[in-house]
């Protein structure tokens, strides 16, 4: 009793310390900053003012200077990456640049061209050439030879009585698209194709005249009016197929 202990024996006490409030990071840590440096100009302008005028005009002027905080120390965006090999390894060092070619190419909704006599062939109604029966003729092989050139995107089939077009859309609804179009417009002529829609975007449509199991002059006329549908096509099918 009456003894102090060595201080090496005393317990050990860890000093008092404040702990330390965490900061959001990004914008939000610029967003509380700027909240409080407004809310601390404000009460300022509120002690020095008397006034309500004054008051008024002190925390319009503290609110501005928030906004201008905001604005002088907003997050950039990084700028495009000049290099796209580095800018794929290395996100951080900026975003890569789209190709406006690519870009253009994939959202631009491509008419393709029409062949010599196709606008005759559109100017035609199937409504007016009468509904197809037996009786409808059937075209010879000259003329199914001739009315092709009018339609360069169809096919002729091997048995000359079917012709068909085939093309894959930018997407699903892209393709769908046409279909719906192209459904007006067999319901407006009376003239209906057969057309199957795969992979979700490729489409293929088959034309030919039921009634007599062959190629009309129908066919030819439904065809030329289906090819003034506009598609949103794949860029990767424009470019396999030679069309741009």
């Amino acid at each position: 009793r009456g003894r102090t202990r060595p201080r090496h024996l005393l317990p050990s006490r860890a000093p008092h310390t404040k702990p330390k409030a965490r900061m959001p990071c990004g914008s939000a840590r610029i967003s509380a900053g700027a909240f409080f440096l407004a809310a601390a100009s404000t009460r300022a302008a509120n002690h020095q003012a008397g006034s309500t005028a004054s008051r008024a005009s002190a925390a319009a002027s503290a609110a501005a200077s928030a906004v201008s905080c905001l604005a002088r120390h907003r997050p950039r965006a990084r700028p495009y990456c000049t290099s796209p090999s580095l800018g794929a390894l290395f996100p951080a060092c900026g975003r890569r640049q789209p190709s406006t070619s690519h870009t253009e190419r994939a959202m631009a909704t491509s008419a393709l061209p029409r062949g010599v006599g196709a606008a005759e062939l559109a100017a035609q109604s199937c409504v007016a050439l009468g509904a197809c029966s037996r009786e409808t003729p059937l075209l010879t092989l000259a003329d199914v030879q001739e009315k092709m050139a009018a339609v360069p995107l169809w096919r002729l089939s091997a048995d000359t009585s079917v012709i068909t077009r085939s093309f894959t859309a930018k997407n699903w609804q892209c393709a769908l698209d046409f279909i719906n179009s192209m459904s007006l417009v067999a319901e407006a002529e009376g003239h209906h194709p057969n057309f199957h829609m795969t992979n979700y975007r490729d489409v293929r449509v088959e034309v030919t005249t039921h009634a007599i199991g062959g190629l009309s002059l129908y066919d030819f006329v439904l065809a030329a009016k289906l090819d003034q549908i506009e598609v949103t096509y794949s860029p990767k099918w424009l470019r396999e197929n030679s069309v741009e």
